[in-house]
């Protein structure tokens, strides 16, 4: 029986009547439940899922060589759970906010393969089959499988059938939802060793399900809003990088900052979409503690950051020395013209992110040229600052310095 049949009879089913009469006359029937990639996706499809079903003494080949089973999307009515046991004519999507109430899609053959015996793959309609009816193209279903308006997500089958008998061989259930996007990430950094609380704003955000990676590490404590309409996540830790993607992974679908209105196309210029690239940063950041300490004290300061067992520090080295060291600076640090006032020495490496130095406040250094001088550090808030090369000469890729953060602020007080 050729797949196109159904042509006619689409066209033919355009009121509401007919439909219903023409679903309610099709009795549903169970079958071998199969197990799919998936079971969720976009409104409009486009995604390919992977149909998966087990193999029996009775039927060892659900999937026979040589044939193309031919599968449908049958949409999930009120008191029905399971497929048609024939395959139904194609029909229109109908239903509203509060719930799908007719559509029948059939997949195109050119967009289903069979692996194995017992395993197919296929793609989810993003537009009408069969394309035309009569040399005109056809207005069923045009945006392929999508929520019916105002929903937010929507119940369906997949049934697949033999491609000689139309017997029902397999079905399986599946769950539409709103294609996720981005609107804004804010902020779009976070420093190195991570903890940073970051909103990510746009739409189609599930309650549940949905997973967030920066980078490809997953961030942490993913908390939705109960519209779906932002989430908040804790970022991990990570080396220090710029250009980073964020991936949203909803019921929906995932959506890529890189991509943040999700329609995989290029700018467009379109006001209506924000399809500007919104790309994370990780920033070479650290955290200290204590944060404070009396003028003209000496007091162990521990430091947490990523990336600390690739520096080198050398103990007899002078503070312009080409290896590793931790400055206490006023602002930036600039390794020609802003040193730091002091620099934190006896290093001890705790672990691979984490150290201890001492800081003695009752001397300082130039600035400009790291000159020891009489007099001890001034009162007043700085910024620890590791650096990867402490040379005046050395560039700002060179000397790497940590950014200017609250978690690194040390405080030098009158008390």
């Amino acid at each position: 029986m050729p797949l196109t049949r159904f042509a006619g009879a689409a066209v033919a089913s355009c009121t509401a009547t007919v439909l219903t009469a023409a679903i309610a006359a099709t009795p549903a029937h169970a079958a071998t439940v199969m197990t799919l990639s998936s079971t969720s996706g976009p409104s409009g499809g486009g995604n390919s899922i992977t149909g998966t079903v087990t193999a029996t003494a009775a039927n060892p080949s659900p999937f026979p060589a040589g044939t193309l089973p031919r599968v449908q999307f049958q949409y999930v009515g009120a008191g029905s759970n399971s497929c048609s046991a024939a395959p139904r004519a194609v029909a229109a999507i109908q239903g509203s906010a509060a719930a799908t109430t007719g559509g029948v899609l059939t997949v195109d053959p050119a967009e289903v393969s069979r692996l194995t015996a017992t395993k197919i793959v296929f793609t989810v309609p993003s537009s009408p089959y069969p394309a035309d009816v009569d040399g005109q193209p056809s207005t069923v279903n045009p945006t392929g499988l999508a929520l019916a308006a105002g929903q937010t997500t929507a119940k369906w089958n997949v049934c697949v059938y033999d491609e000689n008998a139309d017997t029902l061989i397999a079905n399986a259930p599946y769950t539409l939802a709103v294609r996720p996007r981005i609107t804004s990430i804010v902020p779009a950094s976070s420093p190195a060793l991570g903890g940073k609380t970051v909103t990510i704003n746009g739409a189609g955000f599930s309650a549940s399900g949905t997973s967030v990676t920066i980078g490809g590490t997953a961030a942490k404590d993913v908390k939705v809003s109960p519209g779906g309409s932002s989430l908040t996540v804790t970022t991990p830790p990570r080396t220090a990088a710029t250009g980073l993607t964020v991936a949203v992974a909803t019921t929906g679908g995932t959506v890529l900052s890189s991509d943040p209105d999700n329609n995989e196309q290029p700018q467009d210029n379109d006001p209506a979409t924000a399809d500007a690239p919104i790309l994370f940063t990780y920033s070479n950041g650290i955290a200290i503690s204590p944060d404070t300490a009396p003028a003209r004290s000496t007091v162990s300061v521990e430091i947490r950051a990523m990336g600390l067992d690739a520096l080198t520090f050398d103990a007899g080295a002078a503070p312009t020395g080409a290896s590793a060291h931790v400055f206490l600076v006023r602002d930036a640090y600039e390794a020609s013209t802003n040193r730091g006032v002091q620099e934190c020495g006896d290093i001890l490496a705790v672990s691979k992110t984490e150290m201890v130095c001492t800081l003695d406040l009752s001397s300082s250094l130039d600035p400009s040229d790291s000159s020891a001088q009489g007099s001890p550090v001034p009162e007043g808030t700085y910024t620890m600052t590791v650096v990867a090369n402490g040379s005046t000469g050395a560039t700002p890729e060179e000397a790497s310095p940590s950014i200017v953060s609250s978690d690194a602020t040390f405080t030098v007080g009158p008390y």
